[in-house]
């Protein structure tokens, strides 16, 4: 027994690197583990170099015939009905079969889930029509073949002899043939035409591929619509509108008739003693080593099975449609794969969103789907091919296997471990006390207290787990530095460059890949940095501290070091504001749209400290009031200066004069100018303001420099300065016949707006 138990080690293995080139592309991961007796399932990752290709990922179980382990075909309860793999496996639990692994196998009716061909069961006919097709079949001993197969099933009876074109096929209403329904079909033959219908009871015998039961008429009678199929029973019906003769003949048998059903098989002699057998409509791949002609059509997933020379059996799928992950495979490619994997036959089944593949881990009590369905769900399909565990639980320590186990690893990265145990027969066992975990090659560490290995270094990781006589190796690839280094958003979004604005704080997201194989790593594991004009980083966050310039986000693993531009623009609309005591002032009331500034070649300038004009101020006010000057064209006031006000600002200043919300300037003999170029001083900007807000109360206030204010001005400045509208200065001056900077008419205007609206 001990030399058995040995017999594991070696159970899990992970390539790393590079293994070949072949019809997929260069091997760039992959792994392989014992799940039975004689059974190993395989995963392997290629990238193509074919154009548009990308990656390919395939999985396959290659099967040594053993008594230990056997192949069978399945549909579930019913012919009828569609059921996906796992509701396949669970059928197969409720009858004491124990599946180790399963593919999707026959092309099928999406309405009916029929399949489309041959199957058979425990030697038994579950389904077949007419036509001749290629198929695969297993015997008792799990020996495989691949020929094809055609069931010739004949009705005997009152020395007549008639064909029984279907058995458990949907009934056509233009089909004029004979179809015999069992209990396999469902509980009803689901039929819709109205036909003569014979029930048959009495069933001596099974309904082999090479052999014949007898039976007698129980009832008989024509009926449109469904029937129940009695177990221990079979219907057998034709059509009403179908050919003449055959009706007439059959329509002879009547109730107490004894009938003779027949089967026999066309073609290769070793079809009469398999135990299952599965024809596919797809296309035969490889014929005693030779790639057929029939291996014409497009990429997709696809699914397969092959035999090789030495007899061993290939179930195969590979994904596609998921870029990134696999792209697929043509007919031909697939052919070609097969062939290298060492099949000399090899058929084509039902794939594209079929393709699926179920399996059990070593120590696991539930199967996966170990693949990647294109439709990101399971198919509901008509049948599957499982390997059964054909052995019983030996209760006997077999093997102990590390989870999980297909891991890349950038250098630094810890990952708890969790042993799983198996007996000599593949069924979990618990995992025994004091299993020594080691690691050799010194490719990392690990901590018995708390199961975490920590990856270092760059190469294979041999992790050994050992028990009494019982060891088993499980890899790990690690790595110092990574090919690639991919800098993601919050959001899972890759960045390649940035465009930022000051205090933005972005949170940071780190991916590294070797090759084409994303490394599991810890985000503690980069390191980062970026010009301190731009900004800085705390933890994993770029925190902008600039108004605006360009730098480098550097991000670094190893050696590898990926580098992204990042660009700060101003958050102001002004490039001589940027730094400005008003910059928030200014950039309110310029995206109010109520100040603009001035083009040049290098952007867009407020000039804060120059004077502003009456006929300007005039402007500024009446889009902050949102006054619509389109038809203004007189002037209430006769101002001596009309014709000296720009005609940029005529409406403007007509508009402000008409509301008497700016007034003139006397002059000379007292005529009133509005001198539209004269710059603004406050206590005229402090006056328009206020009848704006058409403040009625007198609050006195007294500055330090009361008597430089003007009589006419005097209530509007004390009115806004004890409202706060407006500040004196820290000398208690408010100096009244100061100009106004454009800065200072932005922050005034911005105060009346934050303050009264």
């Amino acid at each position: 027994m001990k030399r058995r138990i040995l017999t594991v080690i070696l159970a899990f293995t992970l390539l790393s690197n590079t293994v070949y080139a072949g019809v997929l592309g260069s091997e760039v991961a992959g792994w392989s583990h014992k799940i039975a007796n004689g059974t190993d399932l395989y995963k392997n990752e290629f990238m193509s170099e074919q154009n548009g290709v990308g990656m390919q990922t395939e999985y396959y179980a290659k099967y040594t015939p053993n008594p230990s382990v056997l192949p069978i075909v399945t549909g579930g309860e019913s012919v009828w009905g569609l059921r996906n793999i796992k509701k396949a496996e669970e059928y197969m639990k409720n009858n004491d079969i124990s599946a180790l692994m399963g593919i999707n196998a026959s092309f099928f009716s999406f309405e009916t889930g029929i399949p489309m061909g041959v199957a058979v069961s425990e030697g038994k006919i579950i389904t077949k029509d007419t036509e001749s097709y290629v198929s695969v079949g297993f015997n008792g001993d799990g020996t495989a073949f691949i020929a094809p197969l055609k069931i010739n099933t004949v009705l005997r009876f009152n020395d007549e002899e008639l064909e029984i074109s279907h058995i458990n096929k949907y009934n056509q209403d233009t089909t004029p043939i004979i179809n015999l329904y069992t209990p396999d079909f469902d509980d009803n033959n689901h039929n819709e035409v109205s036909s003569l219908t014979l029930v048959l009871n009495g069933i001596e015998g099974d309904l082999k591929m090479d052999g014949s039961l007898s039976a007698a008429v129980c009832d008989k009678f024509i009926y449109q619509g469904a029937l129940q199929i009695p177990e221990g029973q079979f219907l057998l019906t034709l059509n009403e509108n179908s050919d003449e003769e055959l009706f007439n003949k059959l329509n002879t048998l009547e109730v107490g008739d004894a009938v003779e059903i027949s089967s026999s098989c066309e073609g290769d002699e070793r079809w009469k003693n398999a135990e299952y057998a599965m024809g596919s409509v797809g296309e035969r791949l490889i014929e005693n080593g030779i790639i057929t002609d029939n291996t014409k059509a497009g990429a997709a997933p696809r699914t397969a099975v092959g035999v090789t020379a030495n007899g061993e059996v290939i179930f195969y799928v590979i994904d596609g449609r998921q870029t990134g992950y696999s792209y697929g495979v043509k007919i031909e490619t697939l052919a070609k794969r097969l062939k290298e994997l060492g099949c000399v036959d090899a058929i084509n089944l039902d794939g594209g969103g079929s393709t699926s593949l179920l399996g059990t881990y070593p120590g696991m009590t539930e199967s996966e789907v170990i693949n990647s369905p294109s439709e990101n769900t399971l198919r509901r399909c008509a049948n599957y091919l499982f390997l059964k565990n054909n052995e019983a639980p030996s209760g006997v320590l077999g093997g102990i296997y590390l989870y999980p186990f297909e891991e890349h690893y950038l250098s630094g990265y810890q990952e708890k471990l969790t042993p799983k145990a198996v007996d000599t027969n593949y069924y979990p066992v618990e995992v025994p006390q004091n299993v020594e975990i080691s690691v050799s090659d010194g490719m990392g560490e690990f901590d018995a207290e708390t199961s975490v290995f920590t990856a270092k270094g760059t190469g294979r990781a041999t992790l050994t787990a050992s028990y009494g006589g019982v060891s088993t190796e499980t890899y790990y690839n690690c790595y110092e530095t990574p090919t690639k280094i991919v800098v993601k958003d919050s959001a899972g979004k890759e960045i390649k460059s940035l465009n930022l604005i000051k205090d933005d704080v972005i949170s940071l997201n780190f991916e590294a890949w070797y090759n084409d194989k994303k490394l599991k790593a810890n985000q503690d594991s980069f390191t980062l940095s970026v010009n301190e004009e731009v900004g800085r980083i705390e933890g994993n966050s770029l925190i902008i501290t600039s108004n605006g310039g360009e730098g480098v986000l550097s991000v670094s693993a190893g050696e590898r070091i990926c580098e992204i531009p990042v660009s700060v623009q101003s958050v102001y609309p002004f490039a001589d504001i940027a730094n400005h005591w008003a910059r928030e002032q200014v950039k309110y009331v310029y995206d109010a749209g109520i100040v603009s500034g001035y083009e040049r070649e290098d952007g867009l300038y407020f000039l804060p400290r120059r004077n502003i004009t009456r006929e300007e101020f005039a402007v500024i006010m009446c889009r902050m009031l949102g006054a619509n000057v389109s038809e203004i064209t007189e002037c209430s006031k006769d101002f001596v200066d009309i014709d000296e006000i720009a005609d940029w600002s005529k409406p403007y200043v007509f508009a402000m004069a008409n509301k008497n919300i700016i007034a003139g300037r006397k002059g000379l003999e007292d005529k009133v100018y509005f001198s539209p170029r004269v710059t603004l001083t406050r206590a005229e900007a402090i006056t328009i303001l206020s009848r704006v807000l058409n403040l009625d109360e007198l609050n006195e206030n007294k500055f330090a420099d009361d008597e430089d204010i003007p009589e006419w001005a005097r209530e509007a400045i004390y009115m806004m300065t004890k409202r706060g509208f407006v500040s004196g200065y820290e000398d208690n001056t408010v100096r009244p016949m100061a100009n106004v900077t454009r800065v200072e008419a932005a922050a005034l205007i911005y105060n009346i707006i934050s303050k009264s609206f």
